[in-house]
């Protein structure tokens, strides 16, 4: 591996880093401006690695992120532009198809089209961990191997944030007035 190719999967690496610190953030506007950077980031690391879908699924995601960040001004709240944003990513992956695992980059960015769409962080984060998977086979395919390697990482932060803010939030235990832990009705 000479400087171009470490040079490349750096560039790839970035990207992940970007989004894997965003969604242990609550905040959607920080996840959608890191979203927006990593696919800058992607594009040029998939288009080295001559994976010529990613690469235009990353200027599609790109126009995206811009248009959901928005999604609060009454031009980008159609939901026209998440329909519109899911019709592209499948049909990108039919017009760059570079065979069966062109579909892999479409699944994974269609789950995460619906999770920048949602106003829900539990839902979002959901959507993210389904988004990961088909990511990692891909990047596996293509020979990307920074990405494999924090697509990996990328699964762990999801289950941790679906754990820090959904999981451990609904097993907390409810407290009344007086700050003392309410029993079941069952149990009272």
């Amino acid at each position: 591996m000479d400087w171009k190719d470490i040079l490349i999967q750096v560039i790839g690496l970035m990207g992940n880093v970007a989004v894997i610190s965003a969604v242990q953030f609550n905040n959607r506007k920080i996840v959608l401006g890191a979203q927006a950077l990593a696919c800058i980031l992607w594009s040029v690391h998939y288009g080295a690695l001559g994976a010529v879908t990613a690469l235009c699924t990353n200027f599609i995601s790109f126009g995206r992120s811009a248009v959901f960040f928005f999604n609060h001004k009454k031009w980008a709240k159609s939901k026209l532009w998440l329909w519109l944003f899911l019709a592209l990513f499948i049909l990108n992956s039919l017009v760059t198809w570079e065979g069966p695992r062109s579909i892999l980059p479409a699944i994974g960015m269609c789950a995460t089209t619906l999770a920048l769409w949602t106003r829900d962080e539990r839902k979002l984060r959901l959507l993210y961990l389904c988004s990961s998977p088909p990511w990692l086979i891909y990047n596996i395919l293509c020979g990307s191997w920074s990405c494999t390697l924090v697509e990996i990482i990328a699964l762990f932060s999801y289950i941790s944030a679906i754990y820090r803010f959904d999981i451990k939030k609904i097993h907390k235990p409810k407290e009344n007035k007086s700050g003392m832990e309410a029993l079941p009705a069952d149990e009272v």
